[in-house]
């Protein structure tokens, strides 16, 4: 009798209450470390009174402790994906004893799997209309509109009551769309997507391995994949934030204009030409790049695209001079200092939780080559550019088959695009890994609607369901499957590590 109640406590509170904490704490992080982040610099600004302040950073605490916000959607996942299971394996065990049936019929460890897989698919579907449950305005709020810095007015308004939030959305016009999930469930599903692959990868090795056909080059295959989803994944997410902006998250799109520090006079430039607003030879509607001459003292007529065919390599390079090989170099360094300056703190922040001159020397050496993975992918697509439009472009291709206009309207553009990605080679072979499992998601949403009516949710709930179920049943059966970073926080949200 009292060995009972406490095996019943001990499968509570390791099999359930510990993943659902992990969870909910991972998830709570994760919303509200970058909102502090952001915070510590509106401490700084001096329009705002120490109470507003204060009601902002507890708006901040607060608003992730709702029921229906990523934290207690995380939490509650976990205990589906944990309790469900142990309750429909109970279930199943005692039908069987009623009706006299064995386990022969159904080999335990595969029954055990799929009402694995059902219930985290059953927990996942549930927890996805949670999360959806929260409407959100259509429009942005004044803080993306003020780089990341919210108004006055926005901030009383939010702060008017500890839900501020709720307060705010009140004052604004609810959007009946849906989308807000998109990017989570993309995410799921590139990683589900990557298991399905890794299994029958390893099927595949194990077959040709005991016929001994297995061979060099197949066992490269990965690494080369890996690298070739990031080359493609890259080129697809240049050429959106290139022509179609509004496919990429805000804060993504943000980032690689930061990366790029390009004048943004001259990407308006290509994407009027891609709309064909302007016409080399033929007067133009409104002027695009005669200001940025002026600016950078370049004769005005550079910019004048009915007198100057094609637009001269030198406007691209922004000041750099008109040699391209030097305006590449020239890129490179500056791109390796913006990622370093950034990179650096961060690498040797993490590694000072044990300190020890070795785990800061491959900080260092980590860090490092990541700003050389950027430098060269930002100085390869700028070369690119000059080479298709300029160098060898027109000496490969005939000026009456291939024009310049065609060169600026797109193809100079598609060159840097297809050409940029292969600097991931610098990188080691887990970060490529890493790196292209994250810009997938982000290059498959280029071809959705960020936006859609909610009628066509379920497509959405249907995809998140099935990939959350691929996942998480992996990291219970066979966590090996999943790789890099995301393997180890579920193996240890789970305590599979």
């Amino acid at each position: 009798m009292d060995r009972m109640p406490r095996r019943r406590m001990k499968i509570c509170d390791s099999r359930v209450l510990k993943p659902t904490l992990r969870a909910f704490a991972l998830g709570y992080l994760t919303t509200t470390g970058p909102r502090i982040i952001s915070f510590l610099r509106i401490l700084r600004r001096k329009d705002l009174s120490t109470e507003t302040k204060i009601r902002y950073l507890a708006s901040i605490l607060a608003g992730s402790l709702r029921w229906n916000r990523f934290p207690a959607f995380c939490a509650l996942l976990a205990a589906g994906s944990t309790l469900l299971p142990l309750l429909l394996n109970k279930i199943v065990s005692t039908a069987f004893n009623l009706h006299g049936c064995t386990n022969q019929v159904f080999p335990a460890v595969k029954l055990s799997r799929f009402l694995r897989f059902v219930a985290i698919f059953t927990s996942a579907w549930a927890c996805f209309r949670l999360i959806n449950s929260r409407r959100r305005p259509e429009s942005k709020p004044n803080s993306i509109r003020n780089g990341g810095f919210p108004a006055r007015k926005e901030i009383e308004a939010k702060t008017s009551s500890l839900g501020g939030s709720d307060s705010l959305s009140r004052a604004t016009d609810r959007s009946e769309l849906a989308g807000r999930t998109l990017d989570l469930t993309l995410f799921a599903m590139v990683r589900a997507v990557d298991v399905l692959a890794c299994i029958s990868w390893s099927h595949w090795k194990r077959y040709r391995r005991a016929r001994k056909r297995f061979t060099r080059i197949e066992s490269i295959m990965p690494q080369l994949s890996d690298t070739g989803l990031f080359a493609a994944t890259a080129a697809l997410v240049m050429w959106a934030w290139f022509y179609l902006p509004e496919r990429l998250p805000f804060s993504y799109g943000r980032w690689i204009s930061e990366a790029a520090q390009i004048d943004h006079r001259l990407i308006e430039a290509l994407r009027s030409a891609r709309r064909g607003e302007w016409t080399y030879g033929r007067p133009k509607s409104k002027l695009v790049l005669e200001p940025m001459c002026e600016d950078y003292g370049w004769p005005r007529v550079w910019g004048d695209t009915s007198q100057t065919v094609p637009i001269p390599c030198e406007l691209v390079h922004m000041g750099c001079g008109p040699n391209c090989e030097v305006h590449a170099i020239w890129r490179f360094a500056k791109s390796f200092k913006f990622v370093l300056t950034t990179d650096l703190p961060i690498q040797l922040l993490l590694r000072s939780r044990s300190p020890s001159l070795q785990g800061y020397l491959g900080a260092v050496k980590a860090s490092l080559r990541s700003s050389a993975f950027l430098g060269l992918f930002v100085s390869i697509f700028y070369y690119s550019v000059c080479l298709a439009r300029t160098r060898l472009g027109p000496k490969i291709f005939a000026r009456d088959k291939v024009t310049p206009m065609m060169w600026d309207s797109g193809l100079c553009v598609a060159a840097g695009c297809m050409m940029c990605g292969w600097s991931i080679f610098v990188e080691s072979a887990k970060k490529r890994q890493e790196i292209a499992l994250f810009v997938a998601p982000r290059a498959i949403a280029t071809f959705l609607p960020r936006r859609y009516e909610r009628k066509y949710l379920w497509r959405e709930q249907l995809v998140f369901s099935l990939s959350t179920a691929v996942v998480l049943s992996c990291v219970q059966s066979d966590p090996k499957k999943i790789r890099g970073v995301l393997g180890r926080i579920l193996g240890q949200v789970f305590g599979k590590t």
